[in-house]
């Protein structure tokens, strides 16, 4: 593969010294482009363009977020930026969970490790960002869970090999969650979805 050199990057340098900002948008016809930047980003004066071939662009897609969501059709790379640039969970509604569950994890009772929020109905499904949908979750044991759903995740060989350590009532209230999933999906989903 022919690695694109510019300024002091190289494509190897692209999802970790260089994060996605924004997005250019254009049409076919009428020559105009436009950039649009995610919330609290600014672009820089100087902005080079790249014209990578598909198999670069499958490595600056990997790169850019390592953590890849399958989805139906086993094609790994659809998600990856909408992902990346839209799950954006407010500060207010993340600190409310890691308050609600003792900035803790839910999941195999650590707290001195760096903390996460985990969608109990997935992201990539149009689970929303609300208090009753958000678990306070260590990396480790939301990168474990991955796309799982959080069904079949309380009763999985990964989830007891970690919840060892919680107590009874802990475990209890993680399975009280499956309660609330129904009302989740039937009156909280966001819209995500486009046809084409």
């Amino acid at each position: 593969m022919n690695l694109i050199q510019f300024k002091n990057f190289d494509l190897l340098d692209i999802g970790t010294k260089l994060e996605i900002k924004g997005v250019v948008y254009g049409g076919d016809s009428d020559n105009y482009d436009m950039i649009i930047m995610l919330p609290n980003e600014l672009i820089q004066p100087t902005t080079d363009v790249l014209f990578p071939t598909l198999e670069e662009w499958v490595q600056i897609i990997r790169q850019s977020d390592l953590k890849e969501v399958e989805v139906v059709g086993g094609d790994k790379n659809k998600k990856i930026i909408l992902r990346k640039s839209t799950r954006q969970i407010e500060t207010s509604v993340m600190w409310e969970v890691f308050r609600r569950d003792s900035f803790t994890c839910r999941y195999c009772n650590k707290n001195d490790v760096p903390m996460t929020v985990d969608h109990v109905v997935l992201w990539e499904e149009g689970g929303p960002s609300i208090l009753t949908n958000l678990i306070c979750s260590c990396k480790k044991c939301n990168n474990r869970r991955n796309n799982m759903q959080y069904e079949d995740w309380v009763v999985s060989e990964s989830y007891k090999a970690v919840s060892h350590r919680l107590s009874d009532t802990d475990k209890l209230r993680n399975t009280l969650v499956l309660d609330v999933i129904p009302d989740i999906r039937e009156h909280h989903m966001r819209v995500n979805k486009r046809s084409r």
